[in-house]
Order: structure tokens, then sequence, then C-alpha cells
């Protein structure tokens, strides 16, 4: 059951990272991104060795890594306000 759960948070991480690169108004979006992909991460690293449980970490890693990548990017292009 974890496993699951941690796929579907990983899941709504990644697409919260896609849409924070899409839109770029701050950190509004992004924040989220990164702690749902780190909740993600954190049940399929708790629910043992299944079969997604793998899957639901990279999910959780690529979840974190777009979030701040959006972050840098909507940092970069424009002064802060």
């Amino acid at each position: 059951m974890r496993t699951t759960v941690g796929i579907v948070v990983g899941a709504l991480g990644v697409l919260c990272a896609v849409v924070g690169l899409l839109v770029i108004n701050g950190v509004s979006i992004e924040l989220p991104g990164i702690i749902l992909g780190g909740l993600g991460y954190y049940f399929c690293l708790q629910s043992g060795n299944q079969g997604g449980s793998r899957a639901g970490q990279i999910l959780g890693i690529v979840a974190v890594i777009l979030s701040v990548i959006s972050i840098a990017i909507s940092g970069l292009s424009g002064p802060p306000q």
C-alpha cells in the first residue's frame, strides 16, 4: 500500500514540477513539488524491496530535481519583486 501511495505522491510531485517549469511566477508551485517528491521517495523507501518501490523513489528524485531547476530558472528570468 505504501508503494502505491508513494508512486502517486511522486507523480503529483512531478506534475507540480512540470507546471512550475511552464509557469514562471516564483516558488508557489515548486515548493509543493519538492514536498510531494520527498514524501513519495520516503513512502517508497519505507515500503521495502517490493516491485514499485524503485519506480516511486525515482519519481520522487525527479520531482525534487525538476522543482529545484524550476526555482533556479524563475530566479534567473527576472529581478526579485
